[in-house]
């Protein structure tokens, strides 16, 4: 048997992180093998076991379950990055182009939130480039006087800045928000003046 606080969080992401977050006691019945591992898996971490599930419920819950039938993919950086190592660059622009607004707009969709540049911060931060999201990036977010700058890190080489350009922008563009971008072979600078 296993005892785990779940907690509930607001239905905006942007303002949840801030709030005090109310807890509720849940239990539940794992098989011996899954224990442990969690229990191994905690101490390797240095957090308990509670923390470490609490980690897989949040991925769960904002991407694992976004995920299940939009068929997506699994596979190594490695592979993934000799795949795009392959493609000419104008090919991953337009991939980018033709895919990014309408897939952005679907996962705003499914998380419920409105189409507006926050929600638009948020996916790029959390989703895209959190931790236990997506993973396509690091993203460093610098909120300045008038403008917010996204630096979008990663190691997958200038063919991966080409596609991550043309697919965020293309949703900024829907939004009829104004953006300047420069490209670098391992990260991607959109700045954004801020649109309020």
């Amino acid at each position: 048997m296993f005892q785990v606080d779940r907690k509930k969080s607001s239905k905006d992401p942007t303002t949840a992180s801030d709030k005090r977050k109310k807890t509720v006691t849940r239990t539940f019945r794992i098989s011996r093998e899954w224990d442990e591992v969690l229990r191994e898996d905690a101490e390797r971490q240095g957090i308990s076991v509670n923390v470490l599930i609490n980690l897989i419920l949040h991925r769960y819950a904002n991407f694992d379950r976004l995920c299940r039938n939009r068929n997506f993919i699994c596979m190594s950086k490695r592979t993934f990055r000799k795949v795009i190592e392959g493609m000419p660059s104008e090919h991953l622009a337009l991939a980018g182009e033709h895919t990014g607004s309408e897939d952005v707009q679907k996962t705003i969709d499914m998380l419920g939130l409105p189409s507006n540049y926050d929600s638009f911060t948020y996916l790029v931060k959390k989703h895209y480039g959190g931790a236990d999201c997506a993973m396509w990036f690091n993203c460093f977010l610098h909120s300045l006087t008038k403008h917010d700058l996204f630096h979008l890190q990663h190691d997958l080489g200038r063919e991966w800045s080409v596609f991550l350009e043309k697919y965020l922008l293309s949703y900024l563009k829907s939004l009829k928000i104004d953006y300047e971008t420069k490209i670098y072979d391992f990260a991607v600078n959109i700045r954004v003046p801020r649109p309020y």
